[in-house]
C-alpha cells in the first residue's frame, strides 16, 4: 500500500537560515507531536522543538549547541547523513533511541539551507513519529491517502487506530459525528481495511425514504408484494452480500423498521416484503448519525435493544474546529486531487489565517466548498483573502480573537490563530511575536503549550 509523502518543503526551491527557522517553528506550532529541529554549519542545534522533547525526552536546554547526534543518536545517520550530501531527505524511515534507551521509529524530512560556495550552511529537520512494530507497514497516513482521512491530530491517529482494529471483526460499529466529519469515509476506511473488502460496500441514508419505500430498498420484496411490484426486487442487504451495508442517519430509521433490522442483527435473518421464506444476511453493518441515540432512546424515538446491538464499537468523531491544526494538511490533499501534476496554488499566509480563524460549522465538507469557491475567484496561482467567500473575508481578523482563560488567571489568553498569525508576522521571532501579542516570551512559550495539550 503507497504511504502518504508530506511535502513540507514544495513550496522553498532555496531555504534561506532566516526563512528555515521561521518555518521551523511554524511547523512545530501545527505539528506539536512531531520532532522538528534546525542545525547550523557545523550541525549544532539551534532549534529543538516542545514536540522533539516529547517524543525523544531530551530537554531544549541541554541541547542547544550540541551535535545534532546527541539528540538523534541514529544509526543511519552515523554512517551517512543524506542531508548533508543530497540537500533534502523526503520520508526516509530510521530508528532512534531515546533518552530513555528505548527505539522509536520515524520518517525523516529535511532540507538543507542555501549555500554559500561548496560549504553545508546547515538545515531544518523534522521527524514524524511511526509505530516501532509498523514502521515498514501500512500507517496512519496510507489511510489518508485511501480514503481521504487526512490527519495529524492525535484524536485522530487514534480513531485510525480503531479502525484498523475493528475492521478484523465482524462486529457493529456506530460512528456518531456532525454533518460533514467524514462519517462515510470512517466506514468506507473500515469495509477497505476488512477481510471483506473485495466484496460490495453499499451506503444508504434512512433519511432520504419514507417508511414502505426504505422497508423495500433495505430486504428488498416479490413480485406482487403490492401495487406497483411487478417483479422482484433484491434488497441492499442482498447487494451487500459478503459486504459492508452502511446506514447513514440511523437515527432517522422508522420507529417500525428498527424491529426488523434488530432482527437481522440478532438471527442474521430477514424477510422480503411480500415472502414467505426469510433469507440469511451475509453482510457487515455500520451505521452512523449525527444525533445522540441515548436521547433519542429517552424521547421514545429509537429502541434502545437497537441502540445496544449497533453500538458495539462507537467511533466518535471530532469537528473541524477541534482540530485546525489539520487545515494545510487537508487543503494540500484537496489541491493535489484536483492538480495532478501540476504546481500547487499557494494559500497566503493572511488567507491560512483566516481560515484557522473561522468555526467551520459544515466541518471538512464546508472546508471543500471553500476551497472551490477560492479557486473560481484566483487566478489560479494564489489564494488569497479576496479569493475566500464574504463570511470569512468579514469574520475578525485572528490576531483579534481571544478566548477568556479561567477566572483564576484574570487575563485574556490568545486564541490558536491569534498565535498563528503573530509568529507568521514576525517571521518566527518570538520575542517580537509576544510584544504583538502584549504578553511575555515566557507566557508566549506557556499558551502554545497549552494549545498543544488541547
Amino acid at each position: 500500500m503507497e504511504q502518504t509523502t508530506p511535502d513540507f518543503f514544495s513550496q522553498h526551491v532555496g531555504l534561506s537560515r532566516a526563512q528555515g527557522e521561521s518555518l521551523a517553528r511554524m511547523i512545530s506550532l501545527i505539528m506539536p507531536d512531531a520532532a522538528v529541529f534546525t542545525v547550523d554549519a557545523h550541525k549544532r542545534i539551534s532549534y529543538w522543538s516542545p514536540g522533539a522533547e516529547k517524543l525523544l525526552g531530551f530537554k531544549q536546554q541541554s541541547l542547544l549547541g550540541e551535535n545534532c547526534l546527541t539528540a538523534n543518536r541514529c544509526e543511519q545517520c552515523m554512517r551517512t547523513c543524506g542531508l548533508t550530501e543530497s540537500g533534502k531527505v523526503e520520508g526516509v524511515p530510521l530508528l532512534l533511541h531515546r533518552v530513555d534507551g528505548t527505539r522509536q521509529a520515524v520518517l525523516k524530512y529535511a532540507m538543507a539551507y542555501e549555500q554559500e560556495g561548496d560549504a553545508f550552511a546547515g538545515g531544518l529537520e523534522i521527524l514524524l513519529p511511526q509505530q516501532p512494530e509498523q514502521a515498514k507497514s501500512v500507517e496512519q497516513s496510507s489511510l489518508g491517502e485511501k480514503y481521504g482521512l487526512i490527519s495529524h491530530a492525535p484524536e485522530m491517529h487514534k480513531i485510525f487506530d480503531m479502525i484498523r482494529r475493528v475492521a478484523a471483526t465482524d462486529i457493529p460499529v456506530l460512528i456518531r459525528g456532525d454533518s460533514g466529519t467524514g462519517k462515510e469515509l470512517v466506514a468506507r476506511a473500515i469495509h477497505g481495511e476488512s477481510p471483506r473488502h473485495r466484496a460490495p460496500f453499499v451506503a444508504i441514508n434512512c433519511a432520504t425514504l419514507n417508511a414502505g419505500m426504505l422497508e423495500s430498498e433495505l430486504f428488498g420484496h416479490v413480485k406482487g408484494a403490492f401495487t406497483g411490484a411487478i417483479r422482484d426486487h433484491q434488497g441492499l442487504f442482498r447487494r451487500a452480500e459478503g459486504g459492508t451495508l452502511f446506514l447513514d442517519e440511523i437515527a432517522e430509521l422508522p420507529y417500525e423498521l428498527q424491529a426488523k433490522l434488530l432482527r437481522v442483527l440478532e438471527t442474521g435473518e430477514y424477510l422480503p416484503v411480500g415472502a414467505s421464506q426469510p433469507m440469511q444476511a451475509n453482510v457487515r453493518i455500520v451505521a452512523a448519525t449525527h444525533k445522540a441515540l441515548r436521547e433519542e432512546v429517552k424521547a421514545g424515538r429509537f429502541r434502545q435493544d437497537l441502540l445496544f446491538r449497533l453500538r458495539v464499537v462507537p467511533i466518535f468523531l471530532p469537528s473541524l474546529q477541534a482540530r485546525k491544526q489539520d487545515i494545510p494538511l487537508i487543503l494540500r490533499h484537496f489541491l493535489k486531487q484536483q492538480f495532478t501534476g501540476e504546481q500547487l496554488p499557494v494559500v497566503t499566509a493572511a488567507a491560512m489565517q483566516q481560515l484557522l480563524a473561522y468555526d467551520w460549522p459544515g466541518n471538512v465538507r464546508e472546508l471543500r466548498n471553500v476551497l472551490n469557491y477560492a479557486l473560481v475567484m484566483s487566478d489560479g496561482k494564489q489564494l488569497d483573502v479576496g479569493d475566500l467567500p464574504p463570511e470569512l473575508q468579514t469574520q475578525p481578523a485572528p490576531h483579534q480573537t481571544a478566548v477568556t482563560e479561567p477566572a483564576t488567571s484574570g487575563r485574556q489568553t490568545p486564541s490558536e490563530a491569534a498565535i498563528l498569525q503573530a509568529v507568521a508576522d514576525c517571521q518566527g521571532n518570538m520575542t517580537q511575536a509576544a510584544k504583538q501579542l502584549g504578553i511575555g516570551r515566557t507566557t508566549l512559550w506557556r499558551y502554545r503549550k497549552l494549545w498543544q495539550k488541547e
